[in-house]
């Protein structure tokens, strides 16, 4: 199976080019870019790179991943769209990964990750999984405090690893927990490419199961968008 994973959840935007032979992945070829809120006018030029790079057309593709959210409204939307078109048009199943899921394959020993996008205004996007992929607290949109609670109380004294640009923004506050037993990681830590995370879920059909139909693929906000808020919706 070979398989193009996309995530432009965040500033990071991330692709991988993945074959899965015998429940074995070989890594064909990847994008990991620092960008600056500019993935519409880029994704798809890097997109047909990667392809051309690595020898591969798009007719060649079994299926394709994709970064659902939470994360940037602009960015999430981008690769779904473009997660969506390319299904349709080349006739393959699309499947939706958990933007914050992909974020735990940090390099760390700890047995708790917990994945934080900054969400502005003292909130974040989070969620808390053991290091094996188990989901401790559910993803959604927290106050910050509420949410550090939530993952003490649920978690022990576990040694956890904060990610990402949320982790980052209350590094303080996270560090004042005890530093001895709390990491905090940038993104950019992780052991993999994003994109190869949500490669790495996609092939695992019964946890991840392809949408039916690519129309249903949708992004996942957690949160209204600051139109639908001033509209009332």
């Amino acid at each position: 199976m070979l398989m193009l994973a996309i995530d432009t959840s965040t500033k990071v935007l991330s692709l991988a080019l993945v074959r899965y032979v015998n429940e074995e992945h070989e890594l064909l070829g990847h994008v990991d870019e620092q960008t600056q809120n500019n993935q519409s006018e880029i994704l798809m030029s890097r997109i047909e790179q990667l392809l051309q790079e690595c020898g591969v057309t798009p007719a060649d593709l079994d299926r394709i991943g994709v970064a659902v959210g939470p994360g940037s409204y602009t960015g999430v939307r981008v690769g779904v769209t473009a997660a969506k078109s390319l299904g349709y048009a080349l006739g393959i199943p699309v499947t939706p990964v958990s933007s914050l899921q992909v974020m735990i394959w940090v390099e760390s020993d700890a047995d708790v990750r917990v994945p934080m996008m900054d969400a502005r205004r003292g909130t974040v996007f989070a969620a808390a999984y053991y290091a094996w992929g188990d989901l401790i607290v559910p993803e959604g949109h927290y106050e910050i405090e509420a949410f550090i609670e939530k993952v003490l109380v649920t978690t022990g004294h576990d040694q956890i690893a904060f990610i990402g640009d949320g982790a980052l923004a209350h590094k303080e506050r996270l560090v004042s927990i005890s530093p001895k037993w709390v990491e905090v990681h940038a993104e950019e830590a992780l052991s993999s490419g994003k994109a190869e995370a949500v490669a790495f879920y996609t092939a695992f059909e019964e946890e991840f199961p392809p949408l039916a139909n690519t129309h249903d693929l949708k992004p996942n906000y957690l949160r209204k968008t600051e139109a639908e808020m001033n509209a009332g919706v």
